[in-house]
């Protein structure tokens, strides 16, 4: 059908029935068309429908509602007119009639019809909706919130108002309402670009930028030709300190709009943070050029003359920032910190009374402030602006997080802890211990503390130039510039020759109660300036009876706890660091010593007998010995050719000798002795163990220079030095006992007993031989015929020949024994084919 037919129809069908009837269902017909997209033949029903009836409102609400769409608003606002003469208390036109004023900017008009349609019907979201919508337009936006959220109780559709009322909490300052808001928007319409960004842009207040940026990167993923989406991703990546990509984003967005000053800004900026100064000031000109009337773009551009000690054109600036906002806080803080570098003190204080005024919270503006009121001797007004600076730092860590303990001043900390008693009514108890026993100390530290008090408060501690040490004196000093602040506690692994490492502290500040008395323990970095110290445990209690009786005790069990030594008691150590990569360290490092059984000690009789006298049984015997007044401490020495078995020996009397700790030094750390023999008295009964002991201790004549006989007078005074009921026995070990310095070898009670490791005979060899022959069975003859062939040699000369035959044996694969011409294959290559260093290498002495 036509539209003349469907015309001609209508006519037919209303003038068949009431007239104001067919206007209405002519006025239903109309509303159908507009809402199909028919708005010309809906304006027709709609004309047709008030020609029947002059008096229909609806039809002239319809009608106008089609006008407006057609951008014929004058033509529509008549139609409403008509509407709401006709029938004042029909809704919908104010509602309409609104718009149209809301449109033209005659908000006070709008907000009148919006009213007047709320009051005729108080549930009419459209209304409530543009309500809301013309409140934010005129910044009204606690009404703007409250109507977008009736709106929203209805219909949770509409992108538009979540985004509108995100808006309205962003600049109220309620930025994480903001970001819900815009998040929801962004659920309903997730291909909005403008979404993403306002959200990046809530997130960048907030200075989660990390965030921000993966919404300006949405954004620019789906609209990327916004210059200032990339300007912002750039500030992020600047606040993140990712200062290529800053830069890159920020090219990018100059690229984009050249016009932009705030990329310009932006840009320079990062080009400030990296101290490129010259390219900063170009990219601050160039914004100030476009925009002229930013006063933090001229605030950064005379930070960054100040930096390049151009004063008067930084002050230049500050002074036209002021000029421009005379509020900005910012301005007079720069402006103050250039006049206390000119030493114009109370200009500066002028300067900081206007930025704090300004901005109460800029705590560097009351440090500043101190400072320069220091300086113009007025200590409480410095006073006073410090504590302020204070009070505003543990606000802001103690805002939104459980971490505000954390960043508290130690004053502050031990000052709520004793209180009431005073700080200056405190004592403080020190004691040093080695660092070397770290492992020790920090068990005993946590075994008193967890079964001697209760622990209130737990903390590292932090301070600047912290390298040049700190002590608990330093901790309750109220220090404003630079003061010792609580922090996460560090620990250090320390390995212990155990499967668990144990973790020690680096620092720390335990607050403590017993018995209902506070007190306060501190545990001093472990080293200052890059060299290692004595540990230093302070204890600082009230100045009582009480607080030197907890003092008392927590020292004599801590002091308890270190002669125990449960971490290196009965082990085997050295001072030498391990060279491995686990991380760990090894400040004492424990060896594995290989299990070396009786059986396995292959000597002469003569030596056996020596090393069971004077060491098994010497052991055995030292109680009587003691109670007879008799020394306890022995030193012997074990020499002979290489690879006779000394070390092997040393490696059975630590396995045999369980209670012993033993203590390996090698010719090198000879300088070390005294560290040595401090922990070989601590952790005695203990073994301590010099090889190649002719390399410090040769005869004097022999040395070059006065450091030899240093060294050798070191060894000589410790072994003097040992009480006579030291539990310490020293082994010391050379091939060359003929170079040895008389003083040493031949003075009983620094050498009590020299044992001799020959060469083996022939029962040794056989015995050896079987030794090492790995379970491999070997007949009489072969071990008979090797002895015959390997006269002369030493016993780790006969390890590596049963390994080298070993080695030909398995080449063979025939055989379930080593044969003779294994033996032989071996001798050959050992002796013969490395030449006479081979030789002399393994310890043998066969004549070629």
């Amino acid at each position: 059908m036509d539209e003349r037919q469907d015309e001609q129809t209508t006519r037919s069908d209303s003038s068949s029935c009431d007239p104001k009837a067919a206007a209405l269902e002519l006025y239903d017909r109309g509303v159908l068309l507009f809402s199909e997209g028919e708005p010309d033949k809906a304006l027709a029903v709609f004309e047709e429908a008030i020609r029947l009836d002059p008096a229909c409102a609806p039809a002239y609400n319809g009608q106008g509602c089609v006008l407006l769409a057609q951008d014929k608003p004058d033509a529509a606002l008549i139609a409403f007119n008509e509407s709401i003469r006709i029938e004042p208390d029909f809704c919908k036109p104010y509602a309409n009639r609104g718009a149209i004023y809301d449109q033209r900017g005659q908000y006070d008009l709008a907000l009148a019809d919006y009213n007047k349609a709320i009051e005729l019907e108080p549930t009419f979201i459209i209304a409530i909706r543009n309500r809301g919508l013309l409140y934010y337009e005129t910044q009204r936006d606690e009404e703007a919130i409250s109507d977008f959220s009736s709106f929203l109780e209805v219909d949770k559709s509409d992108a538009i108002v979540f985004e509108s009322r995100g808006k309205c909490h962003h600049r109220i300052g309620d930025v994480e309402k903001a970001v819900k808001d815009f998040s929801e928007a962004i659920l309903i319409d997730s291909k909005n670009a403008i979404l993403y960004c306002r959200r990046g842009d809530s997130l960048y207040d907030l200075k989660r930028y990390e965030e921000a940026i993966d919404d300006y990167t949405a954004g620019i993923e789906i609209d990327p030709g916004n210059a200032s989406v990339f300007a912002m991703r750039g500030s992020a990546h600047q606040h993140l300190r990712n200062f290529d990509d800053s830069l890159d984003d920020l090219d990018h967005a100059i690229k984009l709009d050249p016009s932009n000053a705030w990329a310009f800004f932006c840009r320079g900026t990062t080009y400030h943070s990296i101290g490129d100064y010259d390219n900063a000031i170009s990219d601050y000109d160039e914004s100030i050029r476009l925009d002229p009337k930013d006063p933090r773009v001229y605030v950064n551009r005379g930070h960054a003359f100040h930096e390049l000690e151009e004063y008067d054109k930084a002050l230049c600036d500050y002074n036209q920032a002021i000029s421009i906002e005379p509020d900005h806080a910012e301005a007079y803080y720069r402006r103050a910190m250039l006049r206390l570098e000119k030493e114009e003190w109370q200009k500066a204080v002028d300067d900081l009374n206007i930025a704090i005024k300004n901005d109460p919270t800029h705590k560097a503006a009351y440090r500043k402030r101190a400072e320069a009121w220091d300086e113009l001797e007025e200590p409480d007004n410095a006073v006073r602006d410090y504590n302020r600076a204070d009070e505003l730092e543990e606000e802001k860590s103690s805002q939104g997080n459980n971490m505000s303990n954390r960043k508290k001043t130690t004053f502050h900390l031990l000052e709520k802890h004793f209180s009431p008693t005073p700080l200056d009514d405190i004592t403080i108890t020190e004691r040093q211990f080695p660092a070397r026993v770290r492992a020790d100390l920090q068990r005993a530290i946590d075994s008193q503390v967890s079964r001697q008090a209760k622990l209130l408060h737990f903390c590292g501690v932090r301070k600047q130039f912290q390298h040049q040490g700190m002590n608990f004196s330093e901790l309750i000093i109220r220090d404003h510039r630079e003061p010792a602040i609580s922090v996460p506690p560090q620990y250090e692994e320390i390995d212990i020759g155990e499967e668990e490492t144990v973790k020690c502290l680096k620092d720390g500040l335990w607050l403590l109660e017993r018995n209902g008395q506070k007190f306060a323990l501190f545990l001093e970095p472990p080293t200052q300036i890059g060299r290692a110290q004595g540990l230093r445990i302070q204890l600082a209690t009230v100045n009582n009876e009480a607080g030197t009786e907890i003092s008392d005790t927590f020292f004599k069990q801590l002091e308890t706890a270190i002669f125990e030594s449960t971490c290196y008691r009965g082990k085997t150590i050295s001072l030498q660091e391990h060279k491995h990569y686990s991380g760990v360290s090894t400040a004492i490092c424990v060896h594995k010593m290989k299990t070396v059984e009786r059986e396995q000690v292959i000597l002469p009789a003569k030596t056996l007998e020596l090393l069971e006298r004077n060491v098994i049984k010497f052991v055995a015997q030292r109680g009587r010995l003691y109670e007879l007044g008799i020394s306890t401490k022995k030193g012997l020495l074990f020499y002979g050719p290489p690879g006779t078995g000394k070390t092997h020996t040393i490696q059975f009397l630590s396995n045999e000798l369980e209670s012993h700790t033993t203590l390996l030094i090698s010719s090198e750390q000879v300088g070390l002795l005294g560290e040595y023999m401090t922990l070989a008295r601590l952790l005695q009964p203990s073994i301590v163990v010099i090889e190649d002991v002719d390399l410090i201790a040769r005869n004097r004549t022999e040395m070059h220079s006065p450091c030899e006989e240093a060294l050798l007078n070191k060894l000589l005074n410790e072994m003097d030095g040992l009480q006579q009921d030291a539990d310490i026995l020293f082994i010391l070990t050379t091939n060359r006992p003929e170079k040895l310095e008389a003083a040493l070898a031949s003075r009983p009670g620094r050498i009590d007993q020299a044992i001799e490791f020959p060469l083996p005979d022939d029962e040794g060899r056989a015995k050896l031989i079987r030794l090492y022959s790995y379970g491999v069975s070997l007949s009489n003859e072969v071990i008979e015929a090797t002895v015959k062939k390997t006269e002369g040699v030493s016993a780790a000369f006969i390890k590596e020949l049963l390994r080298r035959a070993m080695q030909f044996h398995l080449e063979r694969e025939d055989s379930a024994t080593i044969e003779i011409q294994d033996v032989e294959n071996a001798i050959e290559e050992l002796l013969f084919s490395g030449g006479s260093l081979n030789r002399k290498l393994l310890g043998a002495k066969i004549d070629e």
